[in-house]
């Protein structure tokens, strides 16, 4: 396998280990309107969020978590419109890209710290406009879904936190495990390389290799979430249920855009100012 391509498998390999990735931004919003204390989720942007975490935006494109949330077409037509322009302002403020090649170590720190603030100040507008537009019920029972579908994860996130009271000591626990979860991580992958130039080109080599990484991801994956969820209180436990709301049947898998069928990725060409996904007479994509 080339250099890329054994990327590519580390990458997948290592975003199955959903506990240490989601010490990341919240995504979501809040009834009443505004941003979740501590966040900026990606709601109607690409990508820029960890790994594993799950952003209001990504549940809106599904039509099935749409209708758990009674949310309406036109709703999402006035969130697309809403986004759209304040995303529109956003690139006209931020001025041509100079050639990063050019930049000293020093400029390229200071360009990216301007391109941070100036999107999360974007995010801001994004989720105000979002909270305008949705009910509150509607935000509810959409934040009720992303928390069944991080599951343990989002007891590092820190609005979950505040509303279950974690203490120090637990977020210190916490701390600890995920950073013995990385390093069981790290460790694993550390051969890993020289395995698969060891097998050359044998697939069959190949996908049992990777079959046994991902069981041992995964056994690390559940052990962490094991020792997560044993620092809680009984009353922290069953608060924690409480707010994940009625089970709603929806896997991750479920949450990422559908390319037509048989198209492969990137294949193809969209009219000027349609997004991936979009065509005439379609649901509008947020």
């Amino acid at each position: 396998m080339n250099r890329f391509k054994f990327y590519m498998l580390a990458v997948a390999m290592m975003s199955l280990i959903i506990i240490p990735a989601v010490q990341a931004q919240p995504g979501g919003l809040r009834p009443g309107g505004g941003q979740r204390p501590g966040g900026g989720g990606q709601f109607g942007g690409r990508g820029g969020g960890q790994q594993n975490n799950i952003s209001i935006s990504q549940l809106l494109q599904s039509e099935k978590v749409r209708a758990e949330a009674e949310i309406f077409d036109e709703q999402v037509q006035e969130i697309k419109e809403a986004v759209d322009k304040i995303r529109s302002e956003a690139r006209a403020n931020q001025g041509e890209r100079p050639n990063f090649r050019e930049l000293t170590e020093e400029q390229r720190r200071e360009l990216f710290e301007k391109f941070r603030k100036s999107s999360e100040e974007t995010q801001k507008k994004v989720n105000a406009a979002v909270s305008d537009i949705l009910l509150p019920p509607q935000i509810e029972r959409l934040e009720e879904i992303r928390l069944q579908l991080l599951g343990t994860g989002a007891l590092l996130l820190e609005p979950v936190q505040k509303k279950l009271k974690i203490s120090d000591t637990q977020k210190a626990k916490f701390e600890e495990i995920t950073n013995g979860t990385r390093e069981k991580a790290q460790e694993m992958f550390g051969g890993v390389r020289e395995q698969f130039q060891e097998l050359g080109g044998d697939r069959e080599k190949i996908q049992a290799l990777m079959a046994e990484i991902r069981e041992k991801m995964q056994a690390v994956q559940k052990e962490a979430e094991e020792k997560i969820v044993g620092t809680l209180t009984a009353a922290q436990k069953k608060q924690f249920e409480e707010m994940k709301g009625k089970p709603f049947e929806i896997s991750r898998e479920d949450l990422r855009p559908q390319r037509p069928q048989g198209q492969r990725p990137g294949q193809g060409q969209r009219p000027e100012g349609q997004r991936p996904g979009g065509q005439a007479g379609q649901r509008p994509s947020l």
